[in-house]
């Protein structure tokens, strides 16, 4: 009965609507620059569109997700309330006061708007240990105060000439308690210069700046001025930290949650970390770019700046006409080596000489090295009795002048041609000819005077049997004449029936198969590029793991797990067709499943990467690098 009762008053009520409403809260409304905030946005009562959130410089949103809530309220007439949030994190790259502007928001074909927003971000606190294990908020002092990480360009001197190469200090400075993983290599913001640095890691130290301990990334490089005139140039790097959530509690064993030592207890506890993605950037630099100088200018300057030396060798010193002579010159110092080119002949007539071949040895610093030439002449004239000098010019920026370098003469000697006598007696001697068949004529009558064939000879006042052997009267030795039979041979074997003619076809036939079953391989794997890639990913991958095994082998956490990340990225940039370097775990959460065991491997490669106090036992690294190698071989 008191159902019906029920399902009748629910019959006769009317179910109303509000009019739909939008709404936009961010919690909290005053936070650091190391945490965010949650902005929300809701819609109740609609179906609601957002349009695209503003840009506000120095502001970054990330999505999140969205979440609905539907409420019925049972009355003297029913009403239906529902509500749509989107929520996206908050993050700031400098502190300051901020504004989100009004957001746009389409609900059943009306626009309507939020109010904005204003919030405050302040500075992030340092931590530094007290005694007992506590930590103690230290605001940074200077410029780069607040700054969770800041970059630093020490140039040598703030002149240079066009060309000439400036060495420079690039240092990238994180707050201790936030991780990081670089995105790029440092570039130049500016046209006027060109920054040169080695392809190699950065160095890992530590140091303290106003009583604040951090982790520094140290890059030598060069600058080499293109544009004369007064230039101001920055230098800039990306990166992504990785900031762990302050609101989660300490570990249970204690120690600092920023920067535990166990790496593996955020692999397994699965700690949250914060993403935030930034470009740090130098202060602003001003270079002067001077030009170099026209009065003085050598004749074969090629651009070289800097102070060098010059060495000459020769060899060989004693050839025959036409026999090529190497010389080898040695340029070393400091400059621009790029455009430091081979000595040239200070006199080059008499003389052929070729192109020069070269190699670059670097210098234990940078812009130091040698750089070698070879370069093959030959000696036109046969009276030449030296090398002349070789000379290399170039600019001294700190003697603000030109220098020329040339090297002594080199003794020479030019031989004779030891064949050119022995080709003159032939050519001028008297070449006498046997007589056909070996017959020789009669000189006094006595013998009879005909041509006998087998080599008989003519008489010399004998009998006339030609037998004695003496030479005749043109002075030839002719073969006395034998009656007894020789030795017998057998008949000629044809080459087919040779043993060793029927091994050389077996082993060619065998080549031949061997060559005809590769093509037929080759042409296979061209029409099967998964397999191809496949091949080539594994390959990869081995060399990789033999990497990440030498690493471990030396017990070094950080290098063993940078060779990790990098394995991972190498992986998955092969699949994705994008650069590995650029590959960071929010690439991974966004491409992978969100259960992947691959984001929590990365997640602990990357969080230990540049970690200076980061340890691993052994057994650690062990479990790490098999379940790694696990993944990755699925990975197609």
């Amino acid at each position: 009965m008191a159902l019906c009762l029920l399902l009748a008053i629910l019959g006769a009520a009317t179910v109303s609507h509000a009019a739909p409403m939008v709404s936009a809260s961010l919690d909290p409304r005053s936070f650091s620059v190391d945490q965010a905030a949650t902005l929300t946005i809701t819609v109740n009562d609609g179906d609601g569109t957002i349009g695209e959130l503003p840009q506000v410089e120095g502001l970054d949103f990330l999505y999140q997700g969205q979440s609905k809530m539907q409420q019925i309220v049972i009355g003297s007439s029913s009403s239906s309330e529902s509500s749509v949030s989107t929520s996206y994190q908050v993050q700031a790259l400098r502190p300051g006061s901020y504004t989100i502007p009004t957001i746009s928001v389409t609900v059943d074909g009306k626009q309507l708007q939020t109010e904005a927003i204003a919030f405050e971000v302040t500075p992030a606190a340092a931590v530094v240990p007290q005694q007992g294990g506590g930590v103690a908020p230290l605001p940074l002092a200077g410029d780069e105060a607040g700054q969770l990480a800041f970059l630093r360009v020490t140039p040598v001197k703030r002149k240079s000439y066009t060309g000439e190469v400036l060495p420079v200090e690039i240092k990238a400075y994180f707050r201790r308690g936030l991780r990081a993983s670089l995105n790029s290599h440092p570039r130049l913001n500016g046209d006027g210069f060109v920054l040169t640095q080695p392809n190699k890691e950065p160095a890992q130290t530590e140091e303290v700046v106003d009583n604040v301990p951090y982790a520094v990334l140290t890059w030598p490089g060069t600058l080499s001025g293109i544009k004369e005139g007064r230039q101001n140039v920055s230098i800039a790097i990306e990166a992504t930290l990785l900031i762990p959530d302050k609101r989660r509690p300490s570990t249970p064993l204690g120690g600092d949650p920023f920067f535990g030592n166990d790496l593996f207890a955020d692999f397994f506890n699965q700690q949250q970390l914060q993403e935030k993605k930034i470009q740090i950037v130098s202060k602003d630099m001003e270079l002067q770019v001077l030009p170099l100088p026209i009065e003085g200018k050598p004749a074969d300057f090629s651009g070289a700046i800097g102070k060098f030396d010059l060495q000459i060798k020769a060899q060989p010193t004693e050839v025959g006409p036409g026999d090529p002579i190497t010389l080898t010159m040695t340029v070393q110092g400091k400059g621009n080596f790029d455009r430091v080119e081979a000595p040239v002949l200070s006199q080059a007539e008499g003389w052929k000489s070729y192109s020069p071949s070269s190699k670059m040895t670097p210098g234990a610093r940078v812009g130091q090295g040698s750089k070698v030439f070879e370069q093959a002449i030959v000696a036109k004239d046969l009276d030449k009795t030296t090398i002349p000098p070789l000379s290399f010019s170039f600019f001294d920026p700190e003697a603000r002048k030109y220098q020329t370098l040339r090297s002594d003469p080199i003794p020479l000697r030019v031989t004779k041609d030891e064949n050119a006598g022995k080709n003159e007696q032939l050519s001028g001697g008297n070449n006498v000819q046997a007589p056909p068949n070996g017959a020789g004529t009669k000189d006094d009558g006595s013998g009879d005077g005909q041509g006998r064939p087998n080599g008989v000879g003519a008489s010399d006042g004998g009998n006339g049997d030609g037998q004695s052997g003496h030479p005749d009267a043109a002075g030839i030795n002719l073969a006395p004449l034998h009656s007894q039979l020789g030795s017998l041979q057998e008949g000629l074997i044809p080459l087919v029936s040779r043993t060793s003619f029927q091994i050389v076809v077996l082993i060619s036939f065998l080549l031949l198969v061997a060559v005809i079953f590769l093509k037929i391989r080759a042409r296979r794997l061209a029409n099967n590029p998964a397999l191809c890639r496949h091949r080539e990913m594994m390959q990869l991958l081995d060399h990789s793991l033999g990497q990440i095994e030498k690493s471990r082998e030396q017990g070094n956490t950080q290098e063993f797990l940078a060779a990790c990340r990098k394995a991972m990225q190498e992986q998955l940039g092969f699949i994705w067709q994008t650069e590995p370097g650029a590959i960071t775990l929010a690439d991974l959460r966004q491409r992978l499943a969100a259960d992947a065991e691959l984001i929590a491997l990365f997640a602990t490669a990357e969080s230990g990467a540049y970690v200076v106090e980061s340890h691993l036992s052994q057994q650690e690294m062990v479990e790490y690098a098999g379940k790694l190698e696990q993944e990755l071989r699925k990975l197609r």
